[in-house]
């Protein structure tokens, strides 16, 4: 009886992982996706999206960062590939060209999963907003020292390197992190009836 009650233990446990794997790969499809829908982008990299971040979210916000830094990474790499031969067109040195691939896709996409830690012990709607502004802002931070670090000397005139990277990553960002928690706004209600998934 208790062989029988393992075995099936493990099965329900292994029918979980593989359902939250799924539901995974698909969320970072998703995000790939709403990430390539008409969107308005700036001229150097970034653009306001159709709540792009909002999938890699969700998956955080569900599963915690467990599951969502591995799928935040995983979509980090999807938007390096999708992006490595426009970045590596613009004739960037070496040292920069690797620091933007880090500052700009890896470390930048991955804080999206951040988000999940306001979710662990409680699901409500200011966590949940709390979360959604927070992976907005830590990733509009990484942006913001690339641009200044990598890209301060393409500053318009009558920018410092400083409120230029400022200006130009908030262009995009401020909007972007603002229509995510909109749509988190109508989506939070759903995060208890994944969990239980």
């Amino acid at each position: 009886m208790q062989q029988e009650n393992d075995t099936s233990f493990k099965k329900t446990n292994r029918n979980n992982k593989l359902k939250r794997l799924v539901l995974c790969a698909i969320m970072i499809a998703l995000a790939t996706v709403l990430s390539i829908f008409p969107k308005i982008e700036a001229p150097l990299g970034g653009s306001i999206t159709v709540a792009s971040m909002v999938p890699i979210m969700l998956v955080s916000f569900v599963y915690g960062p467990k599951w969502g830094v591995p799928v935040a990474i995983g979509y980090s790499v999807v938007q390096l590939l999708l992006d490595i031969a426009k970045v590596a067109s613009w004739g960037l040195t070496p040292g920069v060209f690797v620091g933007c691939l880090i500052l700009d896709y890896i470390l930048a996409f991955s804080v999206i999963s951040v988000c999940g830690v306001f979710t662990l012990k409680k699901t409500t709607l200011p966590r949940v907003i709390t979360g959604t502004l927070t992976a907005g802002l830590l990733r509009y931070l990484c942006h913001f020292i690339s641009g200044y670090f990598f890209f301060g000397a393409w500053a318009e005139e009558g920018f410092s390197p400083l409120t230029w990277s400022i200006a130009y990553n908030g262009a995009y960002m401020l909007p972007d992190t603002a229509i995510c928690i909109v749509v988190m706004l109508a989506l939070y209600k759903l995060i208890p009836k994944f969990k239980e998934m």
